[in-house]
């Protein structure tokens, strides 16, 4: 039997991410425990919801795209720093996102794995302490 730790990472993978086995245990774990079904079943309405949403298509009303050339030519910055540091956040949270949806998607392809890993791709990158810098020798 598969605990909730085990199939926690399991729940927001779709089928067809999932081995055989992978799905075998989180289908038999989700049988036993209402908290993961009830977890399973609100990911797979978000997937739902998601698909739904991927398929719409809506025309903005008329005269957007002239209200936001006329603002964007009313704007002005006076300082190029400001420009630049602007630019610098977007591309901060820009990788941070990436990283954080290609560390979901290693999670779910490892089946729970990296967890063990730790934080050793952010500390390669220069972003964090080298893993095991605050562990506490004496536990």
């Amino acid at each position: 039997m598969t605990g909730c730790h085990e199939a926690r990472p399991l729940l927001p993978a779709r089928a067809e991410e999932l081995t055989p086995l992978q799905a075998q245990a989180r289908a038999n774990h989700v049988m036993a425990c209402s908290r993961c079904a009830a977890e399973a079943a609100a990911y797979s309405r978000l997937g739902h919801a998601l698909a739904v949403l991927g398929g719409l298509e809506a025309d903005p009303p008329d005269g957007t795209l002239e209200r936001l050339l006329v603002a964007i030519g009313r704007r002005r910055v006076a300082d190029p720093r400001v420009v630049v540091a602007a630019g610098s956040a977007g591309a901060l949270v820009a990788t941070i996102v990436v990283a954080h949806a290609l560390r979901q998607r290693s999670r779910r392809h490892l089946g729970g794995h990296l967890e063990r890993v730790g934080p050793w791709p952010l500390y390669l990158m220069g972003f964090g302490p080298r893993p095991g810098a605050f562990a506490n020798p004496g536990q």
